[in-house]
């Protein structure tokens, strides 16, 4: 799909911004991904003139886990993007956890439901519902700066020639590399950071549909196993297996799954359908979320290693937030650092929990023997299993997995009972 540019919008070639020209549209959002698509789906429900640029031309493939937790899919539900996204994919009710060992519990979730989605479909239909919803959107442009200010313009390049587009406020939603955040300063260094490894396979030896997590000896694999044998297997690897295999993406991959029994059996006999993807490093990042004229949303605002599924959720969340501090700043206090400054409030309540959880969990990956130790008390007890998907799927409080009481059960048996 690529939507025309709207009657109401001019594409300006060149030349430098001018307070005095009227602006083209009210937002400028940067990034189609989920937190793009969003932000701008709900500005335009507002009433607001909203553009949308991304590089790509959707449908596009995007490395990814294709785990949407139940939270993610609540979401959806209370956007009324539900039924639309569902009918793209399929609905799980819980996972399978499994450690290096061979141990391994199937746990349902306490409440709600999951979904496999791919991300070259999920994209897509949320693209195209913020351009139902009204945004213009303009693909294959690619943005070569963000200018804030007090009518911030974004410059780039889009059929052949050098465009400026001026707004009221940009929304930088271009992932953790985001041209738009440059003004706004780096991201924090990833310490730890897991670099990731994934394809889409035919012929797996699995039962689905369901989604897997396999603890490895300081990584960690992800399956969303759709049926039928196909699915997309990733595997997160420490940055020292790239410097020791020379950078061989398929050499790690396979000695990733090798060393998780299950993962093994699973992927023995399979067929790989897509290239290998890599990206990384995930890990916990953040950014100063605001500028004058700017405001970030998605990975461009922060990260998460998202071991366990929470990087759609978080992303949905944070277009919530996002399109709500837009839609005030525009309404009543401008949009100055200042002005915007709530914003960067609201993002840490909401999230401020999740980022702890996931620290935590990730420490306890990057310990081979407690991660191995984890994935066998879960399999001797499943009713902590699905409590620690409620925790991760924000179920319930992010919060409880730091609790004395919760963390004895989870990791110290003489304590469980």
């Amino acid at each position: 799909m690529g939507c025309p540019v709207g009657a109401n919008v001019t594409l300006r070639a060149g030349g430098a911004a001018d307070a005095s020209i009227p602006a083209d549209a009210d937002i400028v959002v940067v990034g189609a991904g989920p937190a793009g698509s969003v932000t701008a789906l709900l500005l335009a429900r507002r009433g607001y003139r909203v553009i949308m640029v991304d590089r790509a031309r959707f449908p596009r493939p995007k490395p990814c886990g294709e785990y949407l937790n139940p939270q993610a899919v609540a979401a959806l539900d209370r956007l009324d993007l539900g039924p639309v996204v569902a009918a793209t994919g399929t609905s799980i009710s819980g996972m399978l956890i499994a450690g290096s060992d061979g141990a391994a519990v199937w746990a349902p979730f306490p409440a709600g439901r999951g979904l496999l989605v791919p991300r070259v479909r999920l994209d897509h239909v949320l693209l195209r519902q913020a351009a139902a919803a009204g945004a213009t959107v303009i693909e294959e442009f690619r943005v070569d700066e963000v200018s804030p200010g007090g009518m911030p313009t974004v410059t780039g390049r889009h059929g052949g020639r050098t465009v400026r587009l001026a707004a009221r406020l940009v929304i930088g939603a271009d992932g953790l590399r985001s041209v738009a955040a440059r003004r706004a300063g780096p991201p924090a260094v990833v310490a730890g950071g897991h670099y990731t490894i994934g394809a889409h396979f035919e012929g797996l030896d699995a039962e689905g549909p369901r989604g897997d997590l396999h603890l490895g000896s300081g990584w960690y694999a992800g399956a969303a196993l759709y049926g039928n044998g196909v699915g997309n297997i990733v595997v997160a690897a420490p940055r020292s297996w790239f410097r020791r295999l020379d950078g061989h993406v398929e050499a790690i991959f396979a000695e990733a799954c090798e060393a998780l029994p299950l993962l093994r059996r699973i992927v023995r006999d399979a067929q790989r359908v897509t290239p290998f993807v890599s990206v990384g490093p995930l890990g916990y990042t953040r950014r100063q979320a605001v500028d004058d004229g700017l405001l970030l949303v998605g990975d461009a605002a922060g990260t998460i290693n998202p071991m366990t599924g929470e990087g759609i959720a978080l992303a949905l969340r944070g277009a919530e937030l996002a399109a709500a501090a837009a839609d005030q700043a525009l309404r009543g206090g401008g949009t100055s650092r200042d002005a915007m400054a709530s914003y960067e409030r609201a993002r840490t309540r909401a999230f401020h929990a999740t980022w702890k959880t996931s620290r935590l969990l990730q420490w306890i990956v990057r310990r081979p023997a407690l991660a191995a130790y984890l994935a066998r008390r879960l399999a001797d007890d499943p009713r902590l299993a699905t409590r620690l998907l409620g925790v991760v799927s924000e179920l319930q409080p992010a919060g409880d997995l730091l609790r004395p009481d919760f963390l004895a059960r989870l990791l110290v048996p003489r304590l469980a009972h």
